[in-house]
């Protein structure tokens, strides 16, 4: 069978399965009902209009919102199933041009791992922004927005193009720049991320002195990206919203003082790291490991990064034998769908909590380390994952921290899995490229299975 047909038979199966998947879910209560009501009682503009008013200004997730709602599930069912697989292949496609892979031909272990890569995930991350109709529309669709936007930044930055190096490909700025507008004015999580990935390419092609027709695509699009995260931001809904969230879900939000809100923030996310994040970490120290094994000769630093990965690894993997000490960050909120009337304190921690907490600060430094060290200190990964650590702290400024759910680890995940794949496609030898995708993905299935037998 041919490279070409192998590619879409596997893209083609995985649309398949999840549009079978997309086929037992329905129309929740809450959120999805209440869109469904205005959606169908509002002209299109009128909605949109009563939204940035009164509410939120992000306006290409509600233009999306109102689209899917007024056309009926089965058309949020195909297009769901869709972006569920353009999610992965933009981040592979990203990270074969940050590797600097220059390739027509199917990657069986890579598009496996990617795909894994939503089982790697937590359960309810996936369920909150992938499978929930509402939630999907404004994470899974919007995040595929901005890959897909960040496609022509990457052959710019990293000198690639699908057609060789002679291949501009200035044609991917006629899908990229409209993908940039419904990214950045969806999730603000998104559009931070679309927007500084950005601004750092345009400061690189100058630098570089790109040609030019793709220097001003650039720019366009970026400018284009900053007007809409503006006018985001600019919505006069935005403070009605906030003051209305913090009534609803968090009313100590603005009686915190600075040191009671920076731990809030610092638990929250260590605790999103040590545990619905925790494989995807995982998958990062094992190409750690892989890549230091690899080597001819290693030095005393390649040991010791080797040895805490493993440590960081081994504790990652406790959690399924069912020992928490090293997961437990002292963040027990029974219900995040009810208001929370008293934040976490400090007082409340116990000396496992704070053992569990500078454990997995630890091991957020570490990383940071150590994909400097096995990418040979590549900019670019450390940006990512600096990045993904920033995608979550911006939750400090929002009054929904807990009620948001796990749907805004999304972005950090596929973050992640970004770093994970480029880091593999660096691993010397196809052998080790093949262990590592066949643990990834055996991982994933572990985690679901396990997820599901003991959580639902």
């Amino acid at each position: 069978m041919r490279e070409t047909s192998k590619k879409v038979l596997f893209w083609a199966l995985m649309f398949f399965g999840a549009f079978l998947l997309l086929t037992q879910v329905g129309y929740s209560d809450g959120d999805d009902a209440f869109f469904y009501q205005y959606t169908h009682e509002m002209g299109f503009f009128e909605y949109l209009s009563w939204r940035y008013q009164t509410w939120v200004g992000r306006m290409s997730g509600e233009a999306m919102v109102y689209i899917a709602f007024s056309l009926g599930i089965w058309f949020w069912r195909i297009v769901n199933a869709m972006m569920l697989v353009l999610l992965p292949c933009g981040v592979l496609k990203l990270a074969e041009k940050a590797a600097g892979i220059r390739t027509k031909n199917f990657l069986p272990g890579e598009s496996v791992a990617v795909v894994s890569g939503y089982l790697l995930m937590a359960i309810m991350t996936v369920g909150y922004a992938a499978i929930w109709i509402n939630g999907s529309i404004f994470y899974t669709w919007s995040f595929t927005c901005g890959i897909w936007a960040l496609v022509p930044v990457a052959d710019i930055v990293f000198d690639t193009g699908d057609g060789g190096s002679g291949d501009h490909n200035t044609w991917h700025f006629f899908y990229s720049i409209p993908c940039a507008v419904l990214a950045s004015m969806s999730i603000e999580q998104m559009a931070a991320v679309l927007v500084t990935f950005e601004v750092l390419a345009v400061l690189v092609v100058i630098l570089r002195k790109h040609e030019k027709q793709r220097t001003i695509l650039l720019i366009i699009q970026t400018a284009v990206t900053v007007v809409a995260f503006v006018i985001l931001f600019l919505a006069p809904g935005n403070d009605i919203r906030v003051a209305s969230e913090v009534q609803n879900w968090m009313p100590q939000y603005e009686e915190l003082s600075f040191g009671e809100h920076l731990f809030v923030t610092v638990q929250w996310l260590v605790s999103s790291f040590a545990n619905e994040n925790r494989l995807l970490l995982f998958g990062i120290w094992l190409a750690g490991i892989l890549h230091i094994i690899c080597k001819n000769e290693r030095k005393a630093s390649d040991v010791a990064c080797m040895t805490a990965a493993g440590l960081f690894s081994a504790a990652a993997l406790l959690p399924f034998a069912g020992i928490k000490v090293f997961s437990d960050c002292g963040l027990h909120i029974a219900d995040i769908t009810v208001r929370l009337e008293q934040v976490p304190r400090i007082e409340e921690m116990q000396a496992a909590n704070w053992f569990a907490m500078c454990w997995w600060i630890a091991a957020l430094l570490f990383t940071c380390i150590l994909i400097w060290k096995v990418s040979k200190h590549n900019v670019v990964l450390m940006l990512v994952w600096l990045g993904g650590i920033a995608s979550e702290a911006i939750m400090h400024f929002s009054p929904t921290i807990y009620a948001s759910g796990a749907r805004v680890y999304y972005l950090t995940d596929w973050m992640c899995m970004f770093i994970i794949l480029v880091l593999a496609f660096k691993m010397p030898g196809k052998k080790w490229r093949d262990l590592y995708y066949s643990i990834v993905a055996g991982l994933g299935v572990w985690n679901l299975l396990y997820q599901v037998i003991n959580y639902i």
